[in-house]
């Protein structure tokens, strides 16, 4: 694959799946402008590159809650991946196993915690969290997680209520018995966010006092997705998450937020030592990549991507994917003097 091909996917993705799943994947909140500033934020940071460096070997590993992974691309938390592949989490799972990297499956995902889990390899798999109003449910749930393995908690705090989404709410989908919230309490049929029964609610009422009980509760690392304030990331960190995941949803619920490249060098120099810093939202690039690293994120999320491989490809088009923006990363080491994720400082950025 190569960047013409990988532009390609997009609009592959979209002509195969149904128009209501790709309303689901591609949209952002109200005017769109967060979901389509992300990716320009990237694009507006130039490099400065260092020359006569020896770069005939990258080294792009990374140590992620102190475990040693190739490379510092990670696959997002999204949702109902039986509505792009019939295999769902499963393949998405296992084609980031098989590029080595790092899987954050959804709460609201299609495909059993532990039929996943059996997708895993050497790579990590995370659980993304949203805390529901019943503790007892919570708790049931985070054991259940750890008792197949996950390494970590992603406890998802920039959604109480849902935004709004004028196109995906006029393409709605029409609930399915074969397309279960499976994991979640009741697995209730798959709706999502943008359905007029959900408008206003406050679903998921994760306050300081949720994040202190869920370090104290849970047997594995607690990291908090959604932060674009340094004041929010360092207290975060002050009540034991591990991370910190600079996140604005994808545009998806608050428009007009701070994009994360604006937002990451600032967390990343608040948090300091206290916790690790990853970033998602808008990454279609290894220049991206090595931008986020150089402003002090660890590694990368990417959400989007990874559905259009997994639309056209299944766990191949994943692994391809990822593979794909690693080459691209390693590139644009090379090409800017950085033998090391370490030799990714802020000084090759300028804005």
């Amino acid at each position: 694959m190569d960047s013409v091909d990988f532009d390609a996917l997009e609009g592959q993705a979209e002509v195969k799946m149904l128009p209501a799943s790709w309303a689901f994947c591609a949209t952002g909140a109200d005017d769109e402008i967060s979901v389509n500033e992300n990716i320009t934020a990237w694009r507006n940071l130039r490099l400065r590159p260092r020359v006569m460096r020896d770069v005939d070997k990258v080294d792009t590993s990374v140590t992620v809650l102190g475990q040693k992974l190739s490379t510092p691309i990670m696959v997002a938390p999204t949702g109902r991946h039986k509505l792009f592949h019939p295999q769902g989490e499963a393949a998405t799972a296992r084609g980031a196993a098989a590029a080595g990297a790092a899987f954050v499956l959804a709460s609201n995902s299609n495909i059993t915690i532990e039929d996943v889990a059996a997708e895993r390899r050497d790579a990590p798999q995370w659980f993304q969290l949203y805390y529901w109003p019943e503790r007892a449910e919570v708790e049931a749930l985070i054991d259940r997680v750890a008792a197949a393995g996950f390494t970590a908690l992603v406890l998802t705090v920039d959604a109480p209520t849902g935004g709004w989404s004028p196109r995906a709410a006029r393409a709605q989908h029409e609930p399915s018995p074969d397309i279960l919230n499976i994991n979640m309490p009741g697995s209730p049929m798959a709706r999502t966010f943008y359905h007029p029964d959900f408008a206003g609610k406050v679903i998921y009422p994760a306050t300081w006092n949720e994040l202190e009980w869920l370090v104290k509760r849970s047997p594995i690392p607690v990291l908090v997705k959604g932060v674009l304030r340094a004041d929010d990331a360092v207290r975060s960190a002050d009540c034991g998450a591990r991370a910190i995941i600079v996140s604005n949803h994808g545009g998806r619920h608050l428009d007009t937020t701070v994009t994360t490249a604006a937002a990451v060098g600032e967390i990343a120099a608040a948090v300091g030592a206290k916790a690790e810093v990853y970033v998602d939202g808008g990454i279609r690039r290894g220049t991206d990549i090595l931008k986020a690293l150089s402003l002090g994120a660890r590694a990368v999320l990417v959400g989007r991507p990874a559905i259009w491989g997994l639309t056209i490809h299944g766990a191949a088009g994943v692994q391809a994917v990822l593979e794909h923006l690693h080459v691209e990363l390693v590139r644009a080491m090379q090409l800017s003097g950085a033998r090391t994720l370490a030799e990714a400082t802020p000084d090759l950025v300028a804005r």
